[in-house]
């Protein structure tokens, strides 16, 4: 339960506070993101205002006289409307105004109508004007046409509706504005495809029952055409509001006036919302401010351009990949890092069990010597049976050396786990390694009765002092637990060496265990010699070797192993 409280814990702080960085982080990233569009997008409107007064430019230059007076603004005007969808784009509102700030024409929601204006010979030329319909047609009959005129209907497969063709049938023409005497509604069906899957040709019969009739009489003696066609504007992207709002804008002659007071040629902008701007950005002609004698700056001509862009909007694709992208990474990163920080708390806390059990063990391991040196030493003291004087001194000094082995290998096991360690590798036998050690335990197996055998040699590459050891702690570890007249054999293969003793099973659950200091398969430590740190040292050293080790129960007794390659 413990454990399952702090790993929450550790959880739940690990994500809190790389979620508290995700959030800092990415809020930075988006007004930084943000920051930067806004600058884009004046730029980008800075880009196409140069270019649409570019075109504006050459219109006015051939329609002025020598004192910057337009000679004809009815022509100038239907050039403008010609020119019209190159001037708008989507959201963009501009305004041209004279000198003296009289307006000659601005972006509107009218439709684009185009007619043959005049002909010669078998060349057509095409004249453009307005289309004004809540001024002809009651308001139903506008809505349906904005129906036809905007419908996108996809076209899939031939005879599919494709789209509708909008036709005048018969027009006044005032000035740049068309007064329609007829609109025909003609369906378009889809007759072949390109290769994008798009309609490449379409055609339709004339419907009679799709007819709008203005029912406008001609009073002013205005010229009469027999035919046009319609096309809808395409500055409007549906929000008629904040169109209507950048059209006022471009319209304010005021503004106009107070910005060419102060003109810089820089964009103006003002903030509707702490993520949307409006632009505002007056062109002269001929992109140049001249001076009067009283030192009034203008222009004989002004541009003026105005768009709305949300940034939030522009940036929402970037925002939202980056945010999620970073949110999944964020997030494994907090679980890698909480794992790892729970394993390190469990290591930590393993470190701590591990060190307490070998400090009482230790504690345990010295107080036994330790009580009997000090019974011994104050017999001496008292002069208790001073005829056994030697055989005090003598248990004496065999518990001090028992107490000196102890913390030796203490000291050794510390220095094998060590980062200090240092490896001398070379040829290996262990043939001669175990005929070594068998050897030098030979008069104990003779007295105990204990038969050994060794079979097979291989040659590794190891550090032959610290081999030794591990086969000596494996010898002695097996003569421990042999009983008398039981059997010690040592089979060497190709990969593995394998130590076998005779005896009693090792408790399945204490297999694991054994390996560490102080652990062994007895219940009671006193009933062995050793001081449990032998197969922790061996241990030690094979994982240093990167060798694999491993015991396990055998028929009639348990066998020590490990693998050297």
């Amino acid at each position: 339960m413990k454990k399952n409280k702090t790993k929450q814990t550790i959880y739940i702080r690990t994500l809190a506070a790389l979620l508290a960085a995700y959030l800092v982080l990415m809020t930075g990233f988006s007004i930084l993101l943000i920051f930067q569009e806004k600058k884009m997008k004046g730029l980008e409107l800075r880009t196409f205002a140069l270019r649409v007064n570019s075109t504006i430019e050459s219109t006015l230059q051939d329609a002025i006289d020598s004192n910057n007076q337009v000679t004809d603004i009815a022509k100038v005007k239907k050039q403008f409307v010609r020119n019209s969808p190159f001037f708008t784009d989507l959201g963009t509102e501009l305004a041209i105004f004279t000198g003296d700030y009289k307006l000659i024409f601005n972006t509107n929601d009218n439709w684009l109508g185009s007619y043959t204006e005049y002909s010669e010979g078998s060349k057509h030329y095409i004249g453009y004007g307005y289309v004004k319909p809540k001024d002809w047609f009651d308001e139903k009959s506008v809505t349906e046409l904005e129906n036809y005129l905007y419908a996108e209907p996809k076209a899939k497969k031939v005879g599919d509706l494709a789209g509708y063709l909008l036709n005048i049938e018969g027009f006044w023409l005032d000035d740049e504005m068309i007064i329609p005497d007829k609109i025909s509604v003609t369906p378009m069906y889809a007759h072949s495809f390109d290769d994008h899957g798009e309609v490449k040709s379409s055609g339709g019969t004339r419907q009679n029952n799709l007819i709008y009739t203005s029912n406008y009489k001609n009073t002013n003696d205005l010229p009469y055409f027999e035919h046009g066609s319609i096309q809808p504007a395409n500055n409007s992207d549906g929000n008629d509001e904040r169109q209507a709002k950048l059209r006022n804008m471009v319209l304010n002659k005021e503004k106009l006036r107070e910005a060419v007071k102060h003109y810089t040629g820089d964009i103006s902008y003002e903030r509707v919302n702490p993520v949307t701007y409006r632009y505002y950005l007056p062109i002269p002609y001929q992109n140049t401010i001249k001076e009067t004698n009283d030192q009034n700056n203008y222009s004989e001509f002004w541009t003026v351009f105005a768009r709305e862009v949300n940034l939030l909007d522009q940036c929402a694709g970037t925002l939202t990949f980056v945010w999620l992208s970073c949110f999944i990474t964020f997030f494994a990163a907090a679980l890698i890092l909480s794992e790892q920080t729970y394993k390190t708390y469990q290591k930590r806390e393993e470190l701590e069990k591990h060190r307490n059990e070998i400090t009482n063990a230790l504690a345990h391991d010295l107080k036994t010597p330790l009580s009997i040196i000090s019974g011994y030493a104050q017999n001496l003291m008292e002069n208790v049976h001073t005829e056994k004087r030697e055989y005090y001194a003598g248990n004496i000094q065999a518990n001090v050396n028992r107490m000196d082995k102890i913390i030796r290998e203490m000291l050794e096991l510390s220095r094998l786990e060590s980062d200090r360690l240092l490896i001398k590798f070379e040829d290996v036998s262990l043939g001669e390694v175990c005929a070594k050690i068998t050897n030098r335990y030979s008069q104990v197996c003779h007295d105990k009765h204990i038969m050994t055998s060794l079979e097979g040699d291989a040659v590794i590459k190891a550090d032959n002092s610290l081999i030794e050891r591990v086969i000596d702690n494996f010898f002695v570890n097996a003569l421990d637990s042999t009983p008398e007249g039981g059997s010690i054999r040592i089979r060497i293969f190709d990969t593995t060496l394998e130590f076998y003793n005779s005896g009693s099973h090792i408790p399945e659950e204490k297999i694991n265990e054994i390996w560490l200091p102080y652990r062994k398969a007895e219940v009671s430590r006193s009933k062995t010699k050793g001081t449990g740190l032998g197969l922790s040292i061996s241990r030690t050293i094979l994982e240093v070797h990167k060798f694999s080790y491993g015991v396990k129960n055998s028929k009639d007794g348990v066998v020590f192993w490990f693998k050297f390659v």
